[in-house]
């Protein structure tokens, strides 16, 4: 029994050791700015409470960036019955105005883009899950 603690105390010693820290890349860095860009771009659409327990839609975005410079939007998630959330969404993608796209993150947003989610509340504002605060509870 000792021998198989031993053994996977070395183990687990061996696997932290080789895991590589955390630490944010540019295309992270990129996320947040291109969240701040939606803000910026729609401020009437934007709350900044904690999203409510039960949300009014969900949509989520591939965003990628084309050939000539704009953003273009695949759906890989919305709510069918809340169609004007989808149309708010690609609204503020396209009112999103990102100063600088590096250049180490600009082929990874043309090849794979990067996935955003608007969490809209009952009133149809909104917060992006890059900046969101935490949901409210239920109760």
């Amino acid at each position: 029994m000792m021998t198989k603690t031993v053994c996977f105390s070395l183990l687990t010693a061996c696997l932290l050791a080789a895991a590589k820290p955390a630490f944010a890349t540019p295309l992270d860095d990129f996320r947040k700015d291109f969240a701040h860009a939606v803000y910026d771009g729609s401020p009437q659409y934007v709350h900044n409470r904690n999203p409510q327990p039960l949300l009014r839609a969900v949509v989520v975005l591939n965003i990628k960036l084309a050939d000539d410079g704009h953003f273009v939007t695949d759906v890989l998630r919305t709510n069918d019955q809340q169609p004007e959330m989808l149309a708010r969404a690609i609204e503020t993608v396209n009112h999103a105005h990102v100063k600088a796209v590096p250049d180490q993150v600009r082929s990874e947003l043309s090849r794979n883009g990067i996935v955003e989610a608007w969490l809209f509340d009952s009133d149809g504002t909104f917060q992006v899950r890059t900046l969101a605060k935490p949901q409210s509870s239920g109760s």
